[in-house]
């Protein structure tokens, strides 16, 4: 019988995933994209008083409606949140000094660490919870919460988590259909080398550009690389049932026999997954290549 603890654990783990996977590949200009006049962000201090010389904008009581924030704001929302000192003592356990206060990132590489280290810390606060400390009343502590037991106060954590991690994913999405850049163009003049992004012939996959696949193929772009969601082109291919694309890549000795990130399957299952019947009847054409 699964614990309340380990599915508390999973839907930590499954919707720290998905942010992570969406803020892979962030840059500064995105981190710090301020597209109002009006616009809560992390800035530099004059007197470089603050920790990493950075501070959130914010008053005490926000005006009403609040302004947009920036994804520097509201990462660092999230860091706080997962590793503020109450996530451990709300529970009624002691703050491991190891853990550090959470930290106000002035760059995106820096936010993505401090990103990792604060769910790192979250995560082993969780997993060191015993059913009585997820049954038992928080008490004065929690202050007006006093009343809610652990596992309530977990479960909101886990919602901070989650729909910050979807404005996060949303402000992406924003920011790239407003700055559109094609990854590809570098690869086809030559400016991009195979060493450079071995990926692309995957990233062509996911963008669903099959086009691109054969070109990029005979650039020297490798067939069997994943995507960063561990996903290969002819993974991509056999779910999409994109059966031009994936006769290529089995006539260029793709590897169908790598198994995914996310379902731990093979080309052929990848087209059984998504009832993709063309390309199962291919694939199994294929006999032990496909397998």
């Amino acid at each position: 019988m699964t614990t309340t603890l380990q599915n508390l654990l999973s839907l930590s783990d499954f919707a720290w995933g998905r942010l992570r996977d969406r803020v892979q590949g962030l840059t500064d200009a995105e981190y710090f994209w301020e597209p109002f006049d009006v616009t809560w962000s992390v800035r530099q201090t004059a007197d470089g008083l603050a920790m990493d010389g950075f501070a959130e904008d914010g008053l005490v009581i926000a005006p009403e409606p609040p302004p947009f924030t920036t994804l520097a704001w509201r990462i660092t929302h999230i860091v706080d949140i997962l590793q503020e000192d109450r996530t451990a003592t709300w529970f009624g356990h002691e703050v491991d000094p190891a853990d550090g206060q959470p930290p106000v990132p002035g760059s995106a590489a820096e936010a993505l660490t401090a990103l990792d280290h604060s769910y790192d810390v979250w995560r082993r606060r969780l997993a060191s919870l015993s059913q009585e400390d997820l049954d038992r009343p928080m008490g004065a502590i929690a202050s007006q919460h006093a009343e809610d037991d652990g596992t309530a106060f977990a479960l909101h954590i886990l919602d901070e988590l989650i729909h910050h991690g979807a404005e996060v994913g949303t402000l992406r999405d924003f920011y790239r259909g407003l700055h559109p850049e094609d990854p590809f163009e570098g690869a086809l003049s030559g400016e991009i080398t195979p060493a450079e992004q071995p990926t692309l012939v995957a990233e062509a996959a996911a963008a669903q550009r099959w086009e691109l696949v054969p070109m990029l193929a005979e650039l020297g772009f490798g067939l069997d690389e994943k995507t960063a969601n561990g996903f290969t082109a002819a993974h991509l291919a056999a779910g999409n049932g994109a059966l031009a694309t994936l006769r290529f890549l089995v006539e260029r000795g793709a590897d169908l026999s790598i198994t995914d990130a996310r379902f731990n399957a093979d080309v052929l299952g990848w087209a059984k997954w998504f009832h993709q019947a063309d390309a199962i009847a291919y694939l199994e054409g294929q006999g032990t290549n496909a397998r």
